[in-house]
């Protein structure tokens, strides 16, 4: 029988909407599926990372952990980015609140740079789509 500290913890399953247009899952099957279909899977599994894509007009922010007491995937998902500018702006707080907890940095920092990468893009995607922008029409 393994030693009680070397049990890995079974992690609580979490896919919510913190608001309507803002998701949030650590639901390994569903972020894997979610990687391959968009072409973005992980290859290596020894180190943390984080990648992003667009899935339709979504912004995904995919992590993979490699820690042994947090191993596994976890993913934001803001719907319709380009538009749901609070949105975003709020996934950069949680990423500022891990960060200041100390919690691998690095990662977390690259992870607000993909974020504040296409916040920075969000009039041209907006442009694109044939989008208004939310914050004009209130």
């Amino acid at each position: 029988m393994a030693h009680p500290s070397s049990i890995r913890p079974v992690l609580e399953k979490i896919s919510r909407n913190l608001t309507p247009n803002f998701y949030i899952t650590n639901d390994d099957e569903e972020i894997i599926d979610a990687l391959v279909d968009n072409g973005k899977m992980m290859q290596d599994f020894s180190v943390s990372q984080v990648t992003s894509f667009l899935a339709d007009q979504d912004f995904c922010l995919a992590f993979y952990f490699a820690d042994e007491v947090d191993r596994g995937f976890s993913m934001y998902i803001i719907r319709d980015f380009s538009v749901n500018i609070r949105e975003m702006i709020q996934l950069e707080y949680v990423l500022d609140q891990i960060m200041d907890h100390g919690y691998n940095y690095h990662l977390f920092h690259a992870a607000r740079s993909k974020v504040d990468e296409m916040l920075y893009m969000a009039p041209t995607f907006r442009a694109m789509w044939e989008k208004k922008d939310k914050t004009e029409e209130e």
